[in-house]
């Protein structure tokens, strides 16, 4: 069954409002809840502060002065005398309820006479003038404090409504600001999907782009836009390499065709153009084989199955045998390659590997050297360091040249007679074993001055 997925706007929409409802949820809790618990415990610190110094008053201090300042923090002052009867102040009118919150107060108070602390009542928060009574001893009475609920209850009026206010406006601009930020950030994305399937359809000529100012967005068109450019050069060479490995096989298969019917037709009796002709095709086929066997060489190679095994490896014996296989051309073709090795320079590589790296390089250098037919090899170590170049006298590579040459079937646009058969896959396949030990490599070369390909490898010294 499919899986059904949202949309980013959606989703961001939905987690923004159901944000903001929990943020204005918890702000109705807090107000409604704590703020009346609030209030209660500031009017009982409040009417305990006030009857500690009305108790002072008992010893010299000023009563009339600490009731104004009682009143003036909302408390009203009585004094009740050991009958519960009102003897304080003697204008007072209070209903049959409020003096009956007062007694029970007392009696309350009564029940614990024999430690002298406060009694609290809190008779209801909606009683305009009891909803707080506090009960002391004074002076052989008994002091009377109470305050009222009524701001408690005319402030949560006040606050409800705000909060109502505040939660309409909040949601509102949650919502506001939630579908804004959405489509802010799923437009530019939406784009970029409309361009990938622009490209997956097969138009090569688009580019990604975004109208967002997000760092990330623009990481990830110019990432696409990288990978894009990689897989466009990527086609151009498989269709090159196709091209080209077509030509190869078509050529030699041409041949082996054409001197075989030969063979059969016009040289079948006559031994020597029999022989003749017959050698062609074994070349031909040889050229096929070597074709197919580089090929699958560097396929290998590049997908990593045919991973390098390191061991200890005399590099010097490896690259003097390598030149020992060039001996034909020195003898027949005089060519000349000058041998400056250096005896016993140990590194850690793959043997069979490298071998082929140093004849891959040494042949194109021996293809493309100058008119004195001269390569140079040199193998020499400093420190931990061992330095291998080929330097030939040809023409050398302009520098926009340079990095094409490791790519496959890579040719000069001027070349000299081709001594040493190839297939076009040499200085890819060198570059791709290089690249799996993780050695340095390149070329240094100058227009009309050579080239001189150099890798380095990690010496191990000999204890």
């Amino acid at each position: 069954m499919m899986r059904k997925y949202r949309k980013i706007r959606f989703s961001m929409l939905f987690y923004f409002i159901l944000f903001s409802v929990i943020t204005v949820a918890c702000v109705w809790i807090l107000q409604l809840v704590f703020l009346e618990g609030y209030y209660q415990n500031e009017r009982v610190e409040t009417m305990k502060k006030c009857a500690t110094a009305l108790k002072d008053s008992a010893n010299g201090v000023d009563f009339a002065k600490n009731e104004s300042l009682s009143k003036d923090s909302g408390v009203s002052v009585y004094l009740y005398d050991e009958n519960k009867q009102v003897i304080y102040p003697d204008d007072v009118a209070l209903t049959e309820t409020e003096n009956s919150i007062i007694v029970n107060t007392i009696n309350d108070f009564l029940k614990n006479s024999e430690k002298e602390h406060f009694e609290i009542s809190i008779s209801g928060l909606k009683r305009e003038r009891f909803a707080f009574v506090l009960v002391s001893r004074y002076n052989g009475d008994y002091l009377v404090l109470s305050s009222s609920g009524e701001k408690i209850v005319e402030t949560l009026g006040v606050v409800r409504l705000q909060l109502a206010l505040v939660t309409v406006i909040v949601l509102i601009i949650g919502i506001i600001l939630a579908w804004y930020l959405s489509n802010k950030l799923s437009k530019p994305i939406d784009e970029i999907s409309e361009t990938a399937k622009k490209w997956a359809d097969g138009d090569n000529s688009v580019t990604f782009n975004t109208t967002s100012n997000y760092y990330e967005m623009r990481e990830l068109t110019d990432t696409l836009n990288f990978a894009k450019d990689g897989v466009s050069k990527s086609e151009i060479l498989q269709r090159d390499l196709l091209a080209n490995v077509s030509h190869d096989l078509k050529t030699p298969l041409t041949m082996i065709k054409a001197y075989a019917e030969m063979i059969k037709d016009i040289s079948g009796e006559n031994k020597s153009k029999r022989e003749a002709h017959t050698q062609v095709i074994i070349d031909e086929a040889d050229r096929l084989t070597m074709l197919v066997n580089d090929i699958l060489n560097l396929a290998k190679l590049q997908s990593k199955v045919d991973a390098p095994e390191m061991k200890e490896l005399n590099l010097s014996e490896l690259t003097e045998r390598v030149i020992a296989r060039f001996e034909p051309y020195v003898e027949t073709q005089g060519y000349k390659i000058e041998n400056h090795v250096a005896p016993d320079l140990i590194t850690m590589a793959d043997e069979k590997k490298i071998e082929q790296v140093v004849y891959n390089l040494l042949g194109n250098s021996i293809n493309y050297t100058g008119e004195d037919k001269t390569v140079k090899v040199y193998l020499s170590a400093k420190n931990d360091k061992i330095l291998l170049e080929i330097i030939d006298s040809g023409k050398g590579i302009t520098e926009e040249n340079v990095e094409g040459i490791w790519e496959r079937y890579y040719r000069f646009s001027e070349t000299n007679t081709r001594p040493v058969k190839g297939t076009g896959l040499g200085l890819s396949i060198v570059k791709t074993i290089l690249d799996a030990h993780n050695l340095k490599y390149g070329v240094r070369s100058k227009k009309d001055f050579g080239s001189n390909f150099y890798v380095e490898f990690e010496r191990v010294k000999n204890e």
